[in-house]
């Protein structure tokens, strides 16, 4: 899974970021581009694993089912040599910044101990969380997209439409454009964009649309954490 990182905004559960990445180096971070069909797929989850309240001293930690010690980062580490000093070549989540406060897995299962997750979008590899780690919050998908700061998608195969399953939406999209998620009923979800591209005003009012967010167990858009 790839991210891109626009800027950081108040999406960020945390007390806390790093700046030290060029512009260049967030805008490759802050996107997620689910372009491989295994991560677009979420019919076999429950919903996803997001951080929490995230403070100096706490850590990240995965459990293998045996319960031992599978992997563990902080968000807070000498970056003074530009490296992840806890880069782990098999943890690639769904979503996922070390500088950014960053973190989506899809949850697969739980029970009143743990959470099993996919920790490698690429192998399907699973892990567990400890249900009672407050490092972690469960999200539901809807709850995920609301959450984002904007959303893309192909418009010629999921065209924008007036209503859920209605007609297409008259007009075009002005370029440099940020969709934002507003609403979801069912597999729709409603978007709203400045029609010019500037601040709300009373002449530049906002324009909406519907357009369907999943489909057959699979996510139909791309999701930006970040403004």
């Amino acid at each position: 899974m790839l991210v891109l990182l626009l800027a950081v905004t108040c999406a960020i559960r945390s007390e806390g970021n790093k700046n030290n990445m060029s512009s260049s180096a967030a805008a490759e971070a802050g996107r997620t581009l689910q372009r491989d069909r295994a991560e677009r797929a979420i019919k076999n989850t429950k919903g996803v694993l997001v951080l929490g309240q995230f403070r100096r001293g706490d850590f990240v930690r995965f459990y293998n089912q045996d319960e031992t010690l599978w992997y563990e980062f902080t968000y807070f580490y000498d970056d003074s040599d530009g490296k992840f000093e806890y880069a782990n070549d098999n943890f690639k989540p769904f979503a996922f910044h070390q500088d950014y406060f960053l973190l989506v897995l899809k949850c697969t299962d739980a029970n009143d101990r743990f959470f099993e997750v996919i920790v490698n979008e690429e192998t399907g590899l699973k892990k567990y969380v400890r249900a009672n780690d407050p490092v972690f919050k469960f999200e539901t998908w809807p709850e995920l997209v609301l959450s984002t700061f904007a959303v893309n998608f192909e418009k010629k195969s999921n065209p924008v439409l007036e209503a859920p399953a209605g007609q297409m939406r008259e007009g075009f999209f002005p370029k440099d454009i940020t969709l934002r998620p507003i609403e979801i009923q069912g597999d729709w979800l409603k978007i709203e964009w400045q029609t010019e591209g500037r601040q709300k005003s009373r002449n530049n009012k906002s324009a909406s649309g519907w357009v369907r967010w999943k489909e057959d167990g699979n996510l139909l858009i791309d999701l930006y954490f970040f403004a």
